[in-house]
This record gives structure tokens, sequence and C-alpha cells, in this order.
């Protein structure tokens, strides 16, 4: 009884709210590492199991205009992603807390009638090994814990710049979708003037055809954008968790001209190495793997030995017998080199691992720092150079129209060019803003894979037809 009362104590029980409490710590601890690198404090962990409505805050919220504060809260706050993270944090210290408990005792026993009486024999063990191979157990555990931290963290930093990138899409749509409102109602008031000297005899029947060609071509180009801004909207939603009525929301904010003000690109690799939670995670994976390695040594050694009581009744006089009960497995065929070699394998793989996922950090770091001048640049210079002088050709070619010296088509085709100046000014700022955000994403600890620059498609320069530069 002794000894039954010996394992009781060391297996230092843990109950389930006690696990609850511990989960919750680990979710906190998760939420300040998330605020430090968003700006925006993520929710504790629900109380309650999840409903799938949307919370009455989220609501009051949405009443007003999105932008990015607005936006990241409402993420963090609807997002069903949230939860599902935090709870990878309860099963990785539910796992914790079960490598830190002793395995049950087995009891087992045998009864044998004979003439004189009934012979019964009972056992009570345990295995002794576990009292050596559970600190290694834990640790292993332990190092699963920081990894999973380090990996709810790291989401909760790319939810939230995922917000960001959404709303900078969205918002580049309403700004081409107000660019081609406005080159609509040019183009309309263009055709009535037209009509109105049509009607008086002034100009010929082609010269008014192009026109109307002109206000039509614009009624497409204004349909094409503003269907792009509905469903620009799409992404949002999901990643907002919204539906329903909820989807009604007003977009704030604009589409900023100025791409690197504000953004330190300084020793960009280094604070990206720094900052990296994806790194984190892996190390916490390297150590569970080097723990792992450890104990499959010694368990090739010792896969086996229980230690415990065995009592016996003997049939003859009626005495019992207690004494200790050993049972030792010989590793005789198997000495666990073959879990050795598997377990070094691992260790080394992510080991090198390692090496590789911080060498890409560091080249994304320079990509994403490169785009953001280049594409800063690029987007300036259509800004101020570029698209200044397609609309000063579209007014000297307008100039040339009215003083009959070109055709309409030639007019068509300046204010087309123009447009698409205009067109490939917001793409090309889109992109620069998407890389600034790459970067910050980056230095805020969340790597993701650097994708294709997407080069905007250059404003036709030629001579050809409208509707091919189009």
């Amino acid at each position: 009884m002794r000894a039954v009362a010996l394992l009781g104590l060391l297996s230092a029980c843990t109950s389930s709210a006690r696990i609850e409490e511990l989960t919750d710590a680990d979710v906190d601890a998760v939420r300040a590492t998330a605020a430090e690198r968003i700006g925006e404090r993520p929710p504790p962990r629900a109380d309650r199991p999840d409903d799938g409505s949307i919370d009455a805050q989220v609501r009051e919220m949405l009443g007003g205009e999105l932008d990015d504060a607005t936006a990241v809260k409402i993420a963090l706050l609807n997002n069903r992603v949230v939860r599902e993270r935090y709870e990878r944090l309860g099963i990785a210290r539910a796992e914790l807390v079960q490598a830190g408990l002793l395995r049950n005792p087995v009891f087992s026993g045998d009864a044998k009638f004979f003439d004189p009486g009934t012979e019964v024999e009972m056992t009570l063990a345990g295995s002794f090994l576990e009292l050596f191979y559970r600190p290694l157990r834990k640790r292993i555990a332990e190092a699963g814990l920081e990894s999973a931290k380090a990996e709810v963290a790291r989401d909760l930093v790319a939810l939230a710049f995922d917000v960001r990138r959404a709303l900078l899409d969205a918002r580049a749509a309403e700004r081409l979708v107000a660019a081609r409102r406005t080159a609509l109602a040019a183009a309309a008031a263009s055709h009535d003037l037209m009509r109105r000297l049509h009607e008086a005899g002034n100009v010929t029947d082609p010269r008014l055809t192009a026109e109307a060609l002109g206000e039509a071509r614009a009624r497409l180009d204004l349909a094409a954008a503003e269907t792009a801004a509905v469903e620009s909207r799409e992404p949002l939603q999901v990643l907002l968790g919204l539906w329903g009525g909820a989807t009604a929301w007003r977009l704030g904010g604009a589409l900023p001209d100025a791409v690197g003000e504000g953004l330190d690109l300084d020793r960009a690799e280094p604070r990206a190495i720094a900052a990296s939670l994806d790194l984190a995670a892996h190390r916490g994976q390297v150590e569970a793997a080097a723990q792992a390695a450890g104990l499959a040594r010694w368990e090739g050694i010792f896969p086996a030995l229980e230690l415990g009581i065995a009592a016996k009744h003997e049939a003859s006089d009626g005495s019992w017998g207690l004494g200790p009960d050993l049972s030792l497995v010989v590793p005789l065929f198997d000495q666990g080199q073959a879990r050795r070699a598997k377990e070094i394998a691992t260790l080394r793989e992510r080991i090198a691992h390692h090496v590789t996922l911080a060498v890409r950090i560091r080249s994304a770091a320079r990509t994403y720092r490169e785009r953001v001048v280049s594409l800063g640049d690029r987007a300036r210079y259509l800004r101020e150079t570029y698209v200044p002088l397609r609309e000063k050709l579209l007014r000297e070619t307008l100039a040339n129209y009215n003083a009959m010296q070109v055709g309409a088509f030639e007019v068509l085709l300046a204010k087309q060019q123009a447009l698409d100046a205009g067109r490939e000014y917001v793409e090309t700022l889109r992109l620069a803003w998407t890389a600034r955000l790459d970067l910050e994403e980056l230095l805020a600890g969340s790597y993701r894979e650097p994708h294709a620059a997407g080069e905007p498609e250059a404003a036709p320069s030629g001579h050809e037809s409208p509707a091919k530069g189009h």
C-alpha cells in the first residue's frame, strides 16, 4: 500500500480546471506577443462554445467607416481562425500535462482451485523507468508547447496583415471606379456637345459616331471596374467573418500616394531574423527532436522495467506471502537502433531546415525591401511625370482636333492612353503598398514565401486602335 501511495504522489495529477487555467495563461502570453507586433491586442479565449453568431460589439463597429484599425479589431474578434488557433494551445498544454503523468499501475491476479483449498496470486506493478523517462518526455512536450505558442502568434500577425492587404485591394478598386466615373462623365459631356454640333450641321457623322463609341467604351470600363470593386470586398468579408446583413459596411480611408513614408528600411535582414516567429516555432521543433533522440537512446538500452508487489495465498495452509515483483524486457533482438537512427535523422533534418528557413527569411527581407523602393519610385514617376505627360498629350490632341488637324480616332486613342496611364499608376501604387505590407509583416515576425512581383501592365504607347489599346 505504501508503494501505491508513493506512485500516486509522484503522478502529480492535474485537474481539468487547472489545465484550462494554464491554457488561458498560454493564450494571454500569445496575445501579448501579437499585440506588440500588430498594435492591437487579440481578444481572450472564449469561455463558452461558439454559436456562430456575430458579436454585438462587432456590429457596433461596422456602423462606422471601416479603417485599418477597426478592420483588424473585427477580424481578431470575429474570425473563427483565432479561436481555432487558441485551441491548438489547449492541445499542446494538455500534451505537456499528459507527459508529466506516470502511467497507471497494472493490477493482475489469478486463482487456482485445489482440493485443499484455493490458491490466489495478485500483483500490483508499475513501470520503474517512468520515473527517469518522465523528465525527458516533459521536455519534449514543453518544446512542443513553445513551438505552438510561436506558431499561434505568427498566425495572429498574419491575419492582421491579410486584413490590411484586403483593405488595400478594396481601396485600389474603388479608386479605379472613381477614375472610370470621371472618364465617363467627360466622355458623356463630349458626346453631348458633339451631338449638338452635329444637329447644327457643323460636324460629320463619323465624328459623332466616334464620340458615341468613346462614351460606350467608358460605360463598359466603369461597369467592369464596379464589378471588380464589389468582388474585391469578398476576401475581406471572409477575413472579418461576416455574412448576411453585416456585409453592408462602408469602406473608410484612401489609398495614399506616399509609399515609403515612415518606413525604416535599414538592417531589414537582421531585424527579420530577430523578429521571426517562424524561426522561434522551428527552434521548438528542433529542441523536441533533440530530446526525442535522447529518449530513444535510453529506451533502446532499457526498454521496460516494472516493479511492484506480489501477494500469494497458499491453498495448503491458508497463509499469505508478500514480496517484490520484477519484470524486465531484455533487449536481445531489438536494441532500439532503428528508432535511434530515425530520431537522429529527424533532428538533423530539422536543423538543416532551420538554416534553410533563415536563408529564405533573409532573401524575403531583401526582396520586399527592393520592391518597396523600386515600385515606390515607379509610382512616383508615373504620378509626377508619365501621367501628366499623357494628360498633356490629350489636351494637345484635343486642341488639334478642334483645329481639324487630327481625326476623331486619334482623340479616342489619346483619351484611352491617358486613362490607361492612370490605371497603371493605381495598380503600381497598389503593388508598392502590398510590398510595404509584406515587408512590415516579415519584420513583425510572420514569413511568407515571396510571390511574383505582379508587374502592372504598361499603358499602350503605339498608334494601335482604341479597342486594341483597351
